[in-house]
C-alpha cells in the first residue's frame, strides 16, 4: 500500500496533517477497457461490514459497498463494471479489489465518482493513479466534499485543433436552422462584395458571442437563444418577401449586413452550446474555441460556395425567390412554435 504514498502530496497541507484514513486505486486504461485495483485498510473496511477471515473476504458485500459506488464514465458515458471481480488479502492489514470496466468507445477522458466516501470515516481520502499508457500518468485525490475527479489522455496541440475543427464543421452541417438562415440570406442575390460583407458581419458577430458564452462570461439560457434563432429565420424569410414584393431587393441586400450583425450575435450563443456541453478543461478551451469557430466558418463557406451557383441559376425562374423565401419563413415559424412549447 505504500506504492501510492507519494500521492498524499496532492492533498491540502492542512488536511494531510490530520489524515488517518486513506484508500487507493490504480486504473489502467487500454482502449475501451479500464483495469482497476482498489486498496483499503482492514480497519476502515471493518467500520462498514463484518470481515471474520481476511483470507476469505466477503466479495459480494465488498462489491456492493465499494465497486458499485465507484462509478467510471468515459467522455460522459458510463462504463460497465464487468463480472469476475476479485478480492484478496494484501499484507497484514490491507485488502485489495481487482475489477474491470468496459466503456462504449476508446477512453480519452475518464471521470470517476468515489461514492463510498459518504460512508467511510470522517476525513477519509481516496488517492488514485490513472495510467493511459506510453508514460501518460495522472494522479488525483478525492474526499467527501469533492468525491469526483477527472483525467484525460494528453494530446498535442495539433490533435486538439483538428478535433475541434471537425466538430465545428459537423455542427454547421447538422445545424439545419443555421443552414436555413444562410440560404435565406442568399436568396435576394447581390454582388460578391455585398455577399462578403453580409457573411463577414455574421462571422464577426457570432465569433464574439461564441467566445463570451464558451468562456462563461455571458451565456443566456437555450430557452431564450433557440427561439430567437428561429425568429431570425422567420425575419429573413419575411424580409425577402417584402423586398421582392416592393422591388426593394437591391436596397435590402445593401443593408443586410446590419441584420446579419445583429442576428449573428444570437447564433453565436447557439454555436457555443456545443462547447459548453463538452465542459472543456481550461487547458484546452482556448484551442477548442479557435478551432471550433474556424470549423464553423469552413462549413459556412462550403455551404455558400455550393449553394450560390445553384441559387443564381434558379433565380432566373421568377417565382423561385418568393417561393423559397416563403419556405424559409415557414420553417422558421415551425421551429419557433416548437421551441416555445
Amino acid at each position: 500500500m505504500m506504492r501510492l504514498g507519494a500521492l498524499l502530496l496532492l492533498l491540502p497541507a492542512a488536511a494531510a496533517a490530520h489524515q488517518t484514513s486513506v484508500s487507493y486505486s490504480e486504473l489502467s486504461v487500454r482502449g475501451r477497457e479500464v483495469d482497476g485495483v482498489l486498496r483499503f485498510s482492514l480497519a476502515d473496511l471493518r467500520t462498514q461490514l463484518q470481515i471474520e477471515d481476511p483470507r476469505h473476504p466477503p466479495l459480494p458485500a465488498l462489491q456492493r459497498l465499494l465497486l458499485e459506488s465507484f462509478v467510471l464514465k468515459a467522455s460522459g458515458r458510463p462504463c460497465a463494471l464487468q463480472p469476475a471481480a476479485s478480492a484478496a488479502l494484501e499484507g497484514e492489514d490491507g485488502l485489495s479489489l481487482r475489477a474491470r470496466w468496459l466503456c462504449d468507445e476508446p477512453v480519452e477522458e475518464l471521470s470517476v465518482r468515489v461514492g463510498f466516501l459518504d460512508s467511510f470515516p470522517i476525513g477519509h481520502a481516496h488517492l488514485s493513479r490513472i495510467d493511459f499508457g506510453k508514460g501518460e500518468v495522472s494522479q488525483r485525490a478525492a474526499q467527501v466534499e469533492e468525491p469526483y475527479f477527472e483525467a484525460q489522455r494528453s494530446r498535442s496541440v495539433a490533435q486538439e485543433f483538428g478535433r475541434f475543427l471537425r466538430l465545428g464543421v459537423e455542427h454547421i452541417f447538422t445545424g439545419y436552422d443555421h443552414i436555413a438562415f444562410l440560404i435565406g440570406l442568399l436568396l435576394l442575390g447581390g454582388s460578391v462584395r455585398e455577399l462578403v460583407k453580409i457573411v463577414t458581419a455574421f462571422t464577426l458577430a457570432h465569433s464574439a458571442t461564441l467566445a463570451l458564452a464558451a468562456l462563461d462570461v455571458f451565456a443566456p439560457s437555450p430557452r431564450i437563444v433557440e427561439p430567437l434563432i428561429a425568429a431570425s429565420i422567420v425575419f429573413i424569410g419575411v424580409e425577402n418577401l417584402w423586398a421582392l414584393r416592393t422591388s426593394h431587393a437591391a436596397a435590402a441586400v445593401r443593408h443586410r449586413w446590419m441584420v446579419t450583425l445583429a442576428f449573428g450575435l444570437v447564433h453565436g450563443f447557439g454555436f457555443a452550446s456545443v462547447l459548453r456541453e463538452l465542459q472543456l478543461p481550461r487547458a484546452v478551451l482556448a484551442t477548442g474555441l479557435v478551432s471550433f469557430n474556424l470549423g464553423v466558418e469552413c462549413g459556412q463557406l462550403v455551404i455558400v460556395l455550393a449553394a450560390l451557383p445553384l441559387l443564381n441559376r434558379l433565380r432566373g425562374w421568377r417565382a423561385f425567390a418568393p417561393a423559397a423565401s416563403l419556405c424559409v419563413a415557414a420553417l422558421g415559424a415551425f421551429w419557433l412554435v416548437q421551441r416555445l412549447l
